[in-house]
């Protein structure tokens, strides 16, 4: 891809783009940037350590930046290179890997330690 991207100076970025999916799989659209954009944006929010939204695109002015919220943490990663934005899941767990650690929890206060 640098071979032909060489060949045609000036070539616009190429990003994924989706707005709030709840997959990766489903945001798999190529968009091309405007030249004033110059990376590619992802951005996963998940809710309630069940459901994570995902977002990519163009950005003329991407910041990276995580924050954890009472109800969920959002990620935003960055990067430069055409389609770079392809595995924007990465940071994320499967949801199973969320629910059991919270599944023995819950049983461990429902049952008190008087009964283990």
């Amino acid at each position: 891809m640098q071979a032909s991207r060489a060949c045609h100076a000036g070539t616009a970025l190429q990003c994924y783009s989706c707005k709030v999916k709840v997959s990766n799989e489903d945001c798999q659209h190529v968009q091309n940037c405007s030249r004033s954009e110059t990376q590619c944006r992802t951005e996963l929010i998940r809710a309630v350590d069940l459901l994570t939204f995902i977002s990519k695109g163009c950005s003329s002015h991407c910041v990276e930046d995580s924050e954890d919220y009472y109800v969920g943490k959002k990620n935003v990663t960055c990067c430069s290179t055409d389609l770079c934005n392809a595995s924007g899941a990465h940071a994320l767990q499967p949801a199973i890997v969320t629910l059991t650690p919270l599944t023995v929890l819950g049983v461990l206060l429902f049952w008190g330690p008087g009964q283990l």
